[in-house]
């Protein structure tokens, strides 16, 4: 065998050998303390520096870790058991309080977080890109990972409420229900905030919430894009309002009381489109927002409805048509109450206006409280469901 010929040969044993062979920095599994979930809560100023420590530390921020157990399904295959723990630390860093882990002899790992909930109550002293910072940076950290926001306790999302579920990951799968409920706003990930955080403008996170041990997401935070703190709440009514505005209903229902018969009858939405228009004259602007569904007479509460009859189907898009145009007005109230603009009306200004978006960005927020909004609304009842029962 020639000279070159063997030293292929032996260039493919050696490049073989190291593509074989394991990672020589991995642990097991079973070593690693797998990170599901965190929740921020503040430190109540009666209980800042009780804790005697003998390292510089403000105690400012509570962070609350779930960590996955993986062990414990390898003992028992019972669903009822818990599979989960969750570890608490107080610090004003949190890249300090994630190292603090190590104290305990734990090598925790970030790269399976679900989710991570911040209190309310925190995010009106501490802006946002200041909890977010490490997050951010961390290469263990998935962008996909989303964030929300709690009026609550933001550990107590962290409890267990149904025996054998990991609370951070059942948290998470409440956002799919999006397609069946119109008042969840939808999911907020790292990705998303990006954007927001680095141009300073204002937008949503889902509030989740405990209610009687049932963990739910009720509403939304508010974040103001120029301080990037808490800016309020947005209840059930009115998120559902904005999603009209936005388009970004993917299904649901909405229930309406005829005025008549003082009867409720229930629009399903099959689909919806929103379209906003922005007209400048002069120095005024205005906007005009259109909002198409189609969708099907669900459910009927009087047996004299006639869901099959054309006239009944025209005359009940009509009422679904001026109640979401009243739900709309509302929310867009609440919005320029709060001084936040989060319903994409400049997104539409700078794309149809860029010159007029360049003389009114810097104080936007402030422009928007005086703009006038209008709004049109197209509902078309195209199904009235596989069966008519009447009392006739």
């Amino acid at each position: 065998m020639s000279q070159s010929r063997t030293t292929q040969v032996l260039l493919l044993i050696v490049g073989c050998s190291i593509l074989l062979t394991g990672c020589w920095s991995s642990l097991p599994i079973e070593d690693r303390y797998l990170e599901a979930g965190i929740a921020f809560d503040t430190v109540p100023p009666a209980e800042r520096g009780v804790e005697q420590i003998d390292y510089p530390q403000k105690q400012r921020i509570r962070r609350t870790v779930q960590y996955i157990l993986p062990e414990a399904g390898a003992k028992s295959s019972s669903s009822q058991e818990k599979k989960f723990e969750n570890e608490e630390v107080v610090g004003d860093s949190i890249m300090e309080m994630t190292r603090e882990t190590f104290l305990t002899n734990r090598s925790p790992a970030g790269f399976h977080l679900k989710t991570i909930v911040i209190s309310s109550r925190l995010l009106q002293d501490i802006p946002m890109h200041e909890l977010l910072d490490f997050y951010l940076a961390d290469n263990d950290i998935r962008l996909s990972l989303q964030v929300y926001i709690s009026t609550g306790t933001a550990s107590d999302i962290l409890e267990e409420h149904l025996a054998g579920e990991i609370p951070a990951f059942l948290l998470k799968e409440l956002s799919d229900n999006r397609k069946r409920i119109s008042r969840l706003v939808k999911p907020v990930t790292l990705a998303n905030m990006i954007g927001p955080l680095t141009s300073e403008s204002s937008f949503l996170l889902p509030n989740a919430i405990v209610e009687k041990g049932v963990l739910k997401i009720r509403g939304a935070g508010v974040v103001k894009g120029k301080t990037q703190t808490y800016a309020g709440y947005l209840n059930e009514s009115q998120v559902e309002g904005l999603q009209w505005i936005k388009g970004e209903i993917s299904g649901g229902i909405y229930k309406v009381q005829e005025p008549e018969l003082q009867q409720q009858f229930v629009y399903e939405i099959k689909s919806l489109k929103s379209k906003v228009n922005a007209t400048v004259k002069g120095n005024d602007i205005s906007f005009q927002i259109e909002m198409n569904s189609k969708g099907r007479l669900s459910e009927v509460f009087s047996s004299k409805i006639k869901k099959m009859d054309n006239h009944t189907l025209e005359h009940y898009s009509e009422i679904v048509e001026e109640e979401v145009t009243e739900l709309a007005k509302k929310s867009m109230a609440k919005l320029k109450e709060m001084h936040v603009e989060v319903a994409d009306l400049g997104k539409a200004l700078r794309i149809q206006h860029p010159a007029v978006w360049e003389r009114v960005k810097e104080n936007w927020e402030e422009e928007f409280v005086t703009i006038p909004v209008t709004f049109r609304t197209k509902v078309h009842l195209d199904d009235y469901g596989a069966s008519s029962m009447t009392a006739d």
